[in-house]
């Protein structure tokens, strides 16, 4: 099936050029899905066999050159998880989704409501009510079929969810208390999976990368790790829609560089962003 699978990739591929004026060979997600479905494959297996023949799929072509067909090929073997499909979460989920993320795990026990139409990316008028983790796969299968998602309605919360994240890569913290995040960094910890924290509040955010056996979470956290603290930065300062997209984005390429293999942040180093005075600062703990 194979031999076929390829000489059918191939066959119905199609030469254009790219922002370089370079010929590049490329397939539409039309013939992806086409050829899955008439070989019984997944979506997901098709668009990755097309990258291993050099074929980038239309929808991935202007991610290069900056991510190159090698890098392409890492990222949709790759197996990311979200906690929290919120305010940071749902950027960080459509992102991913858009850039080639293969598989997404997404972790919230929580539905929609109103208060979270002024910044949460996942969420409109028509689905209050529903649950965002649900509401991430759908939407995900919408921008790219390409992906799978696994959508999870439950709270991360204790050691003995560990199996959760057999066979991922990077966990995302996209959580919204301490408590929780001292958890989750310690499961990921367990498991020896880099995790990027983020955090937000009225227009500033903070991103960390906090790879197995580093301690930067409870530097930050071991003061008051109480969830829904009412002394918070967020619950004194709020969230605008501007501080979760840009932090967001902040995470999203703190996942790159770990999946990628790129330089990232110093260990026990974090990065504060401050959209009201146009500034980013490194800190050390």
């Amino acid at each position: 099936m194979m031999t076929g699978l390829v000489t059918d990739i191939k066959a119905r591929a199609r030469v254009i050029k790219n922002t370089l004026g370079e010929d590049v060979m490329t397939v539409s997600d039309k013939v992806i899905i086409d050829i899955a479905e008439k070989n019984g494959l997944k979506i997901r297996d098709v668009g990755l066999q097309c990258l291993e023949q050099g074929i980038v799929p239309l929808r991935y072509l202007r991610n290069g050159p900056a991510i190159g067909i090698a890098d392409q090929i890492i990222l949709a073997r790759s197996q990311v998880a979200v906690v929290g499909a919120g305010g940071l979460g749902g950027h960080v989920i459509l992102n991913l989704a858009r850039l080639g993320i293969g598989k997404l795990l997404v972790f919230d026990p929580d539905t929609f409501d109103e208060t979270n139409l002024n910044r949460q990316a996942l969420c409109n008028s028509y689905n209050l009510g529903v649950f965002k983790a649900e509401e991430a796969a759908l939407q995900c299968a919408q921008i790219n079929p390409l992906l799978e998602v696994s959508a999870h309605v439950t709270r991360v919360s204790h050691p003995g969810q560990n199996h959760f994240f057999t066979g991922t890569h990077v966990v995302v913290d996209a959580l919204d208390n301490g408590k929780d995040r001292l958890t989750l960094s310690a499961m990921a910890g367990d498991m020896g999976i880099p995790l990027v924290h983020g955090t937000v509040a009225g227009f500033e955010g903070r991103v960390m990368t906090v790879h197995p056996g580093e301690t930067g979470m409870e530097s930050l956290y071991h003061h008051d790790p109480e969830e829904n603290c009412a002394g918070s930065a967020e619950s004194l300062l709020g969230t605008s829609a501007l501080a979760p997209a840009l932090t967001a984005a902040f995470q999203v390429m703190a996942v790159l560089k770990i999946l990628l293999k790129r330089e990232s942040m110093p260990s026990n180093s974090f990065l504060h962003l401050d959209l009201d005075k146009a500034a980013v600062h490194k800190f050390f703990l």
